[in-house]
């Protein structure tokens, strides 16, 4: 996804606030392997409150990919750009994802199934 193109950019990255146990909201980093993606969580629903505590988003280096998951079906991909985030993909529906390459218009790929699923 680094040559990804990107739709819109934000100053600050777009992320949950809120934490149900329904949707799982989360922020991660992605970092690539020689085969595989490695995914580190920086939220946690907070401790007595319905909040996402969301840690270490500003310390995220140039060209850096982050996922969010606004529910199980609404996930977005903003990479690090300088002083912004770029939106680079996004997977509203669990076969496809879509990444911009040229501004608004997303190439869809289909999404390999890993195996396993979140929080089993």
């Amino acid at each position: 996804m680094n040559s990804a193109v990107g739709d819109s950019w934000y100053k600050n990255l777009p992320i949950p606030r809120r934490w149900n146990s329904v949707d799982r909201p989360h922020v991660a980093l992605l970092e690539p392997g020689s085969d595989r993606v490695f995914c580190f969580y920086l939220s946690r629903p907070c401790q007595n409150s319905q909040s996402l505590c969301v840690e270490g988003v500003d310390s995220i280096d140039n060209e850096g990919v982050v996922e969010v998951r606004h529910s199980s079906t609404d996930y977005r991909y903003y990479r690090r750009d300088g002083g912004k985030w770029t939106r680079i993909a996004e997977k509203r529906n669990q076969f496809f994802m879509e990444v911009y390459q040229n501004g608004s218009h997303p190439l869809t790929v289909p999404v390999p199934d890993d195996g396993w699923s979140d929080y089993d």
